[in-house]
């Protein structure tokens, strides 16, 4: 007997589905099977009777994630979410919230606990046809791989078949490739630092020059994020850019001091 996935018409899928990225798997992108496992990583599912499987630990941006790359494939039907419940962030009550309540007009979602259970990047047309194509399956806890696998073997011999709607394509967010020349660099009028970890004393030590290379200021501290607030408190800075090199190059000397690595300043670790 043929699977049950071989008598159903093949939906149409974009060629780069999944639309998002994120920690999932790939499987069988006819299947009508999707799988959250919440806070739990690492559960190896056999994949020939499941279109994606991945984690998911906010119930917002995750859940957004969730609902772009599940309505871009009509196969996908079923939802089951299972695995261990991420601290403070109840995904399986606001995603169940979500398809059986909707949203409001600001985006939380009706009824979901929790204190962040807000989708900002849905359209109202992307949360309907969510809640119409998406049949909830509510494991929260289990982690039982068989026992899971259990419930996809059931849902599969029940696939409906795709979703039949109006395809509906997610508004695409502008994206920009990064790159850098040396062009780009402006001095900063305040001066530039010198980062170097001490360690015998497992300090780092960053000293601050004016323009014409004086130092003005030795600041020593334990890790990265504790010098670079001392060094916006002090007013030391005025270039968002040197903000951002100035957080990279601390992180960096804190990481060679706690793996004993070698470390200079604008050089790879």
């Amino acid at each position: 007997m043929p699977d049950k996935l071989e008598r159903q018409p093949e939906a149409v899928q974009p060629e780069t589905w999944p639309v998002l990225e994120g920690r999932y798997k790939v499987g069988n992108k006819q299947s009508p099977i999707a799988i959250c496992t919440m806070a739990t990583v690492g559960m190896e599912f056999p994949m020939d009777k499941i279109a994606i499987a991945g984690k998911c630990v906010t119930e917002n941006l995750g859940i957004e994630k969730i609902v772009k790359n599940t309505i871009s494939n009509p196969n996908i039907r079923y939802m089951i979410i299972c695995g261990k419940v991420p601290m403070g962030h109840f995904v399986d009550n606001a995603i169940v919230s979500l398809i059986d309540n909707g949203v409001d007009s600001e985006g939380r979602i009706i009824g979901a606990n929790g204190g962040i259970p807000v989708v900002k990047n849905l359209t109202k047309e992307e949360v309907e046809r969510f809640r119409k194509q998406v049949i909830p399956v509510a494991m929260p806890g289990e982690t039982d791989i068989q026992k899971i696998m259990e419930k996809v073997e059931e849902l599969f011999e029940k696939n409906p078949g795709p979703f039949e709607g109006a395809e509906i394509f997610s508004e695409k967010t502008e994206s920009v490739q990064a790159s850098h020349t040396e062009r780009d660099y402006v001095a900063d009028p305040k001066g530039y630092f010198t980062i170097q970890p001490n360690f015998h004393t497992r300090e780092i030590i960053v000293e601050h020059h004016d323009i014409n290379g004086k130092i003005t200021k030795v600041i020593a501290g334990k890790n990265a994020e504790e010098i670079y607030h001392t060094i916006v408190r002090e007013c030391l800075l005025s270039r968002f850019e040197h903000a951002a090199y100035l957080g990279r190059e601390l992180f960096k000397a804190e990481l060679a001091i706690k793996k004993n690595l070698e470390y200079e300043q604008d050089r790879d670790l």
